[in-house]
């Protein structure tokens, strides 16, 4: 019979006295049962009282994100927000609420829960990061990662010891070289985590500051094998724990990397991994943490190294992420957030020295990361605006840093209010500075040059006929191919005095990686990793070059991919049209008849298409193919009927701009359908936008005034019935029709907005659009020109 949980027994045997402490049950089956129909109180055992305690932690930590949520606060610092009220420092200041609920010899089974939930959560952040492209990045910052990181450790082992006498009840003056590492590190799966949360993984910001983690990280690890290595008891200590470290290293990457990898070739393409693999590398995640905790004393670097090794992305990194991410982030981490919380203790603050020395030790740490990576980033020529940002981030304190906390607490290199202090000034920087980050950073901000008033604009109208024609061209699937390559050749004037260059972006969504990935496509490129989408792009990037060697040099492809998340993949294609000072961005149409898990998908392209319209620094066309793919089948025969529905606007004078370079395309037959309204339902049209519609119309006139393959139609209209037939009268007599998204006709489209299914293609791009309309065989591109915004809105 073993004792109830919770009461020790007390054995006194002649002069001895031996007192067992309990964390096990009695295995009387009545006292398995918690029911208090059986007269027992359930709080008494360890496993109701667990219950209890994620249950409460859960809704309070929500509680706490909903109230603050106006207010921009991560989820981690509610998580802690609530530890901190569920502990002694609130409610737990109650003897009877802590004794109750969170009784300090029950909370083992809490802590291991947490510590669980760490290491795989380090494990999937590892296993979303493309290692080759960020150590690429590291060597041009090199500078920006050892001033951000070695200035503040310098500087904190100096004013340590100058202040060794402060610390006394408060850091083990022995182990002060460790604690200061540990303040001054920036650990990868922190920021990454940061980053991807403010939605900044496609920004250059983003990239660098990864970069940058990814190098101080690395010296950190550095650091501390150094560190630990030097201070062994004996020559012989130091050795094999040396020894230790390359031995697990060299298992890792030279025996374990080889076995997955085989795992990945032996997986047909287009399939998924089979489950028992994916269990076996959780599985050997654990025991690689365990194998570090043993050799290394630090369990997570096993599930970071463990990460490192498996490659991201389909078909391995994304199916890991996949089923475990959700759980991770959603249960095992906000208990771990809890944990520190309730570990935290307002009642410890006494002795006002130490609490003033480890203020001014952390502040001393955090001004001096923030001078650094300001010096470095001025160096490197990054905008100060944005230093500012990055030292913020790079000053962030996330999971890794509080696991090092609380193993300093536990091994007392730390005091409880040391703890204490370090928990609450980490949490009130977040606090201040993430939602500064939120509201004020802007992700369309480049790193270097000024800031300008308004973005640099470019325009089809803009864009002289003789010069070259640059379009960015975005591919989903390879269904957007035919239409695209359609519409590429009918822009085609096929005259070497104008030629037409095409950015070929194959679009993936971000599975399974941390960092996002633009460039340039190769056929032998491995970044995509060995799973259907690196075929697919395959497929579609050959049909783009296919095409462009047909055409005697009058096209040009340059083919890229692209992947990253679709929420945020429009930084990377607005910037692509910065570099390359491209007038013109194409995007299919999300619309598609598919099976209803596909619905999510169509959603995101949608959300990808209207914020490149928000926010590209060019016009936007977004075509819906209905017909165009009919026409690409014989390019020799190519021959296509075009319509331009004509009203008026910037964004129809985009649309005519384009059809005046189709018109020398002899393959092309244009119809310009110009709509004039009568004089009383003029009002819409100010009178210089008037004036800028003529001269472009006047301008394609005298283009095409001996070209037989041009019809210029012009209708009158009153009202909206007038202006629905006239639409109507274009019904099955083109294959493709361009037409504005905002055109002059400002009461029809005011009339038409409550029945418009898609606004990105505007009233009437929404009506030609429909299926009842066009039959299904018409294909329409609705053109927006570029919005003028202030870069800082």
């Amino acid at each position: 019979m073993y004792p109830q949980y919770g009461k020790p027994i007390i054995v006194v045997d002649g002069n001895f006295t031996t007192i067992y402490p309990t964390v096990c049950f009695t295995q009387d089956d009545k006292r398995l049962t918690h029911s208090i129909f059986h007269k027992q109180n359930p709080l008494d055992f360890a496993f109701p009282v667990l219950m209890l305690q994620i249950i409460s932690a859960f809704f309070l930590s929500r509680l706490i994100y909903f109230v603050l949520r106006p207010l921009r606060q991560p989820k981690m610092v509610c998580n802690i927000l609530a530890g901190i009220i569920l502990g002694p420092s609130v409610l737990g200041h109650n003897e009877a609420f802590l004794e109750t609920f969170f009784p300090e010899n029950e909370m083992l089974i809490f802590n291991i829960i947490s510590r669980l939930g760490t290491a795989y959560l380090i494990f999937l952040i590892s296993v979303k990061t493309n290692t080759d492209m960020l150590l690429k990045s590291t060597r041009k910052i090199w500078t920006l990662g050892v001033s951000s990181y070695l200035a503040p450790l310098l500087v904190s082992v100096i004013f340590g010891l100058l202040m060794r006498q402060q610390f006394n009840n408060c850091v083990n003056e022995s182990k002060m070289l460790f604690v200061s590492a540990s303040l001054s590190v920036t650990y990868f799966p922190v920021v990454a985590q940061f980053i991807e949360e403010l939605d900044l993984l496609t920004t250059e910001f983003g990239l660098l500051t990864l970069s940058s983690s990814m190098l101080i990280q690395m010296m950190s690890i550095s650091t501390f094998i150094i560190g630990v290595t030097s201070t062994r008891e004996t020559y012989m200590m130091s050795f094999a724990y040396f020894l230790g470290v390359c031995g697990t290293v060299v298992v890792a990457v030279f025996i374990i990397r080889p076995v997955v990898q085989e795992i990945i070739n032996r997986t047909p393409e287009g399939k998924s991994i089979h489950e028992f693999f994916v269990i076996a590398i959780l599985i050997g995640t654990l025991i690689m943490a365990f194998v570090t905790d043993y050799l290394w004393m630090d369990f997570l670097l096993g599930a970071f190294l463990m990460g490192l090794i498996i490659p991201d992305g389909p078909p391995l990194g994304s199916i890991l992420v996949e089923k475990s991410e959700l759980m991770i982030n959603e249960f095992f981490l906000p208990i771990f957030y809890v944990h520190i919380g309730y570990q935290t203790d307002v009642y410890s603050l006494k002795n006002i020295d130490s609490v003033t020395a480890i203020l001014l030790l952390i502040s001393v740490i955090f001004m001096t990361k923030m001078l650094g990576t300001l010096l470095a980033s001025i160096y490197l020529k990054i905008r100060f605006q944005d230093a500012i940002f990055l030292a913020l981030i790079l000053n962030f304190k996330g999971v890794m840093d509080w696991v090092s906390f609380q193993r300093f607490l536990v091994l007392n290199i730390l005091g409880k209010q040391c703890f204490t202090v370090l928990v609450l000034f980490n949490l009130v920087f977040i606090a201040a500075f993430y939602p500064v980050i939120h509201i004020f950073y802007n992700p369309r901000a480049r790193l270097a040059g000024p800031y300008s008033k308004t973005k640099c604009t470019r325009a089809l109208q803009s864009t002289p006929q003789e010069a070259e024609l640059r379009a960015i061209t975005c591919i989903y699937e390879e269904d957007n191919v035919p239409g695209m390559l359609a519409l590429l050749e009918a822009v085609n004037p096929k005259a070497a005095i104008s030629p037409l260059c095409a950015y070929v972006i194959h679009v993936i969504e971000l599975v399974g990686r941390t960092a996002p990935i633009l460039m340039p496509y190769k056929s032998d490129d491995k970044d995509l990793g060995h799973n259907s989408s690196s075929s697919s792009s395959s497929r579609i990037m050959h049909a783009f070059i296919n095409y462009a060697n047909n055409t005697l040099g009058h096209v040009t492809i340059q083919p890229f991919s692209m992947v990253a998340p679709f929420r945020t993949m429009h930084n990377f294609v607005c910037n692509l049209a910065e570099d390359r000072h491209v007038p013109f961005i194409i995007v299919p149409f999300h619309e598609k008849q598919m099976p209803t898990d596909y619905v999510v998908q169509q959603t995101l392209i949608q959300d990808f298409n209207v914020q490149l319209q928000e926010h590209a620094p060019c016009t936007v066309g977004i075509l819906l193919d209905r017909g165009l793919r009919c026409q690409i089948k014989l390019l020799d025969n190519f021959s296509c009927k075009v319509a331009v529905f004509f009203v008026g606007g910037v964004d129809d004078r985009e649309a005519l701009a384009l059809a005046t370079r189709m018109s020398a395309n002899p393959n092309v037959n244009i119809t310009m359908l110009r709509i004039k309204y009568s004089t009383n339902d003029h009002k819409g049209i100010k009178i210089i936008e008037s004036q800028l519609d003529d001269l472009l119309v006047n301008e394609f006139l005298e283009k095409n005034v001996n070209n037989n393959r041009v019809v210029i139609r012009e209708e009158v209209v009153n009202n909206s019935l007038q202006m629905l037939k006239v639409i109507h009268s274009l019904k099955n007599k083109h294959d493709f029709v361009m037409v504005g998204k905002k055109s002059g006709a400002t009461q029809f489209e005011q009339e038409m907005m409550e029945w418009v299914k898609y606004p990105e293609l505007g009233a009437i791009g929404d009506l030609l659009a429909s299926p009842d309309f066009c039959d299904k065989k018409m294909s329409v591109l609705a053109l927006q020109h570029c919005k003028k915004r202030a870069l800082d809105d």
